[in-house]
């Protein structure tokens, strides 16, 4: 039986910083992954799916009329193309950082002897310190299970072809994305969602405009529509997106739920010396959050004492158009009984958005009206989801109205949107006719 430090189960962008973080501060560590390294958001998620977004984006008909262009893609080649020059190198990566960074990696399936020993492969392993960051798969209800036509994310890597036409369950993001992405690839795509919006719970003025781009490009929105199986469902494959469920390991005495295994600030578990990160305790299904978790049970295994803070978490969605999302709502704010005042700035009023023929989306900043602190920044439309980064610093530290002012924006960019929308909180966007006033 061999001892280690610290035994991380799980490759994912929890796991492997997590044993960078733990091997750089002189941690004996071993990282064990059944699958392959970077989990599922570099193999089968965020990477793979931002390729094919960026390849639908290729196959799409040009924005100016001054080019005409003929497309043609060779599906086979499009998955060669993400998976190997892609997905590949990126993995490859990973394996030369893990190595450089003198943690032993084995593959294979963890399985729990006692608290800190796990056997793979048929050997033993100790260790003092036990990182979980098994994942989360997806979730396919019982009422979907019959049908063969049924498939959730991972089996887009195994099409040998496009269908023709696909129903989505779930109008979350990942559904969205994928609706976007496979209609640009010329699928006819339908999205049922039980609630009355999609991407639940984001501000409504925005995913109103989402619809009405999916509705523009012929993907069909169903709301409001609880289904419970694919009778009714006339499409080639039914692609259910309605959540994720916890990889819990058989680990006697740890305290987990069905949302996942429970953690503290720290991200202790109930157990001493043992912690979860990432999408198995169920906290935030983002891969940089479980980064962040990761490096943070790093810290508290080599002694300091770290919490993490999930109160100003930035959310990005890779639909066309783009979102960036970051702190309050309207709604939210107005449930919290928060008064606020709220600027916004279209897109078809900035000129970088004419210039790339993007005219789509609006900036949206809320601030609170006594204190005049941002409490919340939404952007739909080209270049969001890089935008939102500036919204998560202004609202992480406080920032107010005047604050935000203040900073000079480049011309002509997109993040001039946000200068236009803090600017009507106060004294009026300068490219916006004035309101006219109540007398």
């Amino acid at each position: 039986m061999e001892r280690y430090d610290v035994i991380v189960v799980g490759g994912g962008p929890a796991g492997y910083p997590c044993a960078i973080r733990c091997s750089h501060a002189g941690k004996r560590t071993i990282l064990i992954e059944e699958l392959a390294l970077g989990g599922v958001c570099l193999n089968r998620g965020c990477i793979p799916t931002k390729a094919l977004y960026g390849v639908s984006e290729e196959a799409s008909p040009s924005r100016y009329r001054c080019i005409e262009k003929k497309v043609y893609f060779d599906w086979s080649k499009v998955l060669d193309e993400v998976l190997n020059e892609v997905v590949l190198k990126l993995r490859t990566g990973i394996s030369m950082l893990l190595k450089s960074y003198g943690v032993e990696v084995i593959k294979g399936k963890a399985k729990f002897l006692d608290i800190k020993t796990v056997e793979v492969n048929g050997k033993t392993y100790t260790g003092d310190n036990v990182v979980i960051a098994t994942g989360a798969s997806s979730f396919v209800p019982d009422c979907f299970k019959s049908d063969g036509r049924v498939i959730v994310s991972d089996h887009i890597w195994q099409f040998q072809k496009l269908p023709e036409s696909v129903a989505i369950i779930g109008g979350g993001f990942i559904g969205c994305e994928y609706a976007s992405i496979l209609n640009k690839f010329g699928v006819k795509v339908k999205i049922y969602e039980m609630m009355d919006t999609l991407l639940p719970g984001k501000d409504r003025e925005l995913t109103d405009i989402l619809k009405r781009q999916f509705e523009k490009r012929g993907i069909e929105v169903h709301l409001n529509q609880k289904l419970t199986g694919c009778e009714m469902i006339e499409a080639e494959k039914v692609f259910v997106s309605v959540g994720v469920s916890p990889n819990i390991p058989e680990l006697n005495g740890i305290i987990a739920d069905r949302k996942g295994i429970n953690t503290d600030e720290r991200l202790r578990t109930n157990i001493d010396g043992v912690y979860a990160v990432g999408d198995v305790n169920g906290k935030y299904q983002l891969a940089y959050v479980a980064t962040r978790e990761g490096e943070i049970a790093a810290e508290n295994i080599c002694g300091k004492d770290e919490v993490i803070d999930y109160g100003v978490i930035p959310e990005v969605i890779f639909t066309d158009p783009e979102i960036g999302v970051c702190g309050l709502t309207e709604e939210k704010a107005k449930e919290q009984e928060i008064d606020v005042v709220v600027g916004k700035f279209p897109y078809s009023a900035l000129g970088r958005a004419y210039a790339d023929k993007k005219t789509d989306g609006f900036f949206k900043v809320i601030a609170e009206k006594g204190t005049e602190r941002i409490v919340g920044i939404h952007i739909i439309g080209k270049g969001a989801t890089e935008l939102v980064c500036l919204s998560t610093i202004a609202i992480s530290n406080r920032l107010k109205i005047n604050d935000l002012e203040k900073i000079l924006y480049c011309h002509p960019t997109f993040a001039e949107g946000i200068m236009e929308a803090v600017h009507s909180l106060h004294k009026g966007s300068v490219h916006l006719p004035p309101k006219k006033r109540v007398v």
